[in-house]
């Protein structure tokens, strides 16, 4: 029998309306139960991820300078007591989300999933429940939603990705998760409200001609941290413009002129400009939702690779590489993907390092494992004076990249070749073309100790437990507004 997607295309219906209507039919009996199982824990470390996020300095100062300009309203802003408008608190969650570099990515097309569908499911959530003032009634979302809505995004932006090339985005500027994170955050979003299929192409229509992001935000600032919030919000903007009637592009994505697919690949210089048919590629039967990697290691994912080598020399080799010894290596030669060496493989200044320079630079984050053995949120911390440390930059002065095609191959792109080589002649090397989570996904209990280590000291243990089970309950959960209660309450900072 045909399936909805094979008909359509039969009918002559394009990909923006196919893809928008395999997420519309979508049903959890669709979905085989180690998917819906792997979302679960995706959701858990997004939301780990976001209360540890919810109060770092730069997260703080952004939640401060909101504050005072966005009006009070219904939706929960995750880890603090306060509330927002659905677009402002959408936008603000991802925020928290990518704040600390912890969260998922997909390594073939970057984008960090949780950090856009988690805001979009709690803002719809809030929306949903929220009584307006002419008294119409309200209704809760219900955990079987809320799967839905996140797999839909799961799904959909590494699809959208994959058409304009993936990383390809990220080697011209792009922070290309931001720019195809959008119209997953409106069919994440769509799919919470239970828009119809043409309601989902308009809030797609919406969110696409927001898409946005570029990627010199990697040298300084803090902007770089919001930048998945543009998707999240943009999605949500469509989403709840669409639920009022409001029409959006059509066909948006596979328009020759002024199309999403048309205009984020122009110039590339590839045989196929893009690839429309990714769009909608074994929908249904391949799953991206396992593809989505989780991080262990707070800094860009591409370079996990060449931590990895490290890590293993270090075993390997472990009286060699003490730190007493780090002073007697001549240099270092790192290789990388093409994507990962335009994006990583630059030298910061010390003078003007930043959080997020500093998890971004391949230079300074090699360096941070030789010296501190590890890669977390404190190394790349400014509380601590770990931005300032004469053994680190000592080391970052003596690491030179570059681009080896070898890391180009499909889900090679985090792999790193390390070469050192010290001052009495030694030389060692080290190669890693699939870090851990790329080679095989992080197994669930891996997961589920990622988030009660980085959420144990940051708020009572019986919240911790609590948000732990509804989760891992949520396809038997009828309403999710007390996981939405528990997010919305204050968290401490991960550095007192």
């Amino acid at each position: 029998m045909p399936s909805t997607i094979d008909s359509e295309l039969a009918n002559g219906a394009g990909v923006t309306t196919k893809l928008c209507s395999w997420v519309s039919n979508l049903k959890i009996e669709d979905i085989p139960p180690t998917v819906i199982e792997r979302a679960k824990y995706l959701l858990l470390d997004g939301i780990a991820c976001a209360l540890v996020g919810a109060h770092v300095p730069w997260s703080e100062k952004y939640a401060e300078v909101t504050m005072g300009f966005e009006p009070a309203g219904y939706c929960t802003v995750m880890g603090h007591d306060k509330k927002l408008g659905p677009v402002a608190a959408s936008m603000m969650n991802a925020a928290f989300i990518q704040a600390t570099e912890l969260d998922d990515y997909h390594s073939e097309a970057p984008l960090h999933a949780a950090s856009i569908a988690i805001p979009s499911i709690t803002a719809i959530a809030d929306f949903l429940r929220h009584t307006d003032s002419n008294g119409s009634s309200s209704r809760s979302m219900s955990g079987r939603e809320a799967l839905l809505a996140a797999i839909a995004c799961f799904e959909s932006g590494p699809r959208i990705g994959k058409a304009v090339h993936g990383a390809d985005l990220l080697v011209n500027g792009w922070h290309c998760g931001a720019v195809y994170g959008t119209p997953a955050g409106a069919l994440a979003s769509g799919k919470a409200l239970g828009l119809s299929v043409d309601q989902l192409e308009d809030a797609v229509g919406i969110a696409c001609t927001q898409a946005c992001g570029l990627m010199s935000a990697q040298y300084g600032g803090m902007i770089k941290r919001v930048q998945h919030g543009f998707a999240a919000r943009s999605g949500i903007l469509g989403a709840l413009l669409a639920h009022g009637g409001y029409e959006g592009i059509k066909q948006v994505l596979e328009r020759p002129y002024g199309g999403f697919l048309t205009m984020f690949t122009k110039g590339n210089n590839k045989e196929e400009q893009f690839r429309e048919l990714d769009v909608i590629y074994k929908l249904g039967s391949f799953w991206h939702t396992f593809a989505l990697r989780i991080k262990m290691y707070a800094c860009c994912g591409l370079t996990h690779g060449a931590i990895e080598a490290i890590e293993n020399l270090q075993a390997l080799h472990s009286k060699l590489f003490e730190n007493a010894n780090l002073k007697t290596i001549r240099k270092i030669h790192v290789e990388l993907s093409h994507s990962c060496f335009a994006h990583c493989g630059w030298h910061p200044e010390r003078s003007a390092i930043t959080p997020t320079a500093a998890q971004m630079s391949a230079p300074f984050i090699l360096a941070t494992q030789f010296v501190h053995r590890k890669c977390l949120l404190a190394q790349f911390s400014d509380s601590n004076h770990n931005l300032d440390r004469d053994d680190i930059w000592d080391l970052v002065g003596k690491i030179d990249c570059s681009h080896n095609p070898e890391f180009d191959q499909l889900n090679q792109t985090s792999g790193g070749h390390v070469w050192v080589e010290f001052e009495d002649g030694t030389s060692l090397n080290e190669k890693v073309s699939m870090p851990r989570g790329v080679k095989e996904p992080i197994a669930n209990e891996l997961i589920l100790g990622k988030y009660r280590t980085l959420t144990m000291d940051i708020m009572p243990e019986d919240r911790v437990k609590q948000i732990e089970e509804i989760v891992m309950a949520l396809e038997d959960i009828s309403d999710i507004s007390p996981l939405i209660d528990l997010l919305g309450q204050s968290v401490n900072s991960a550095f007192t």
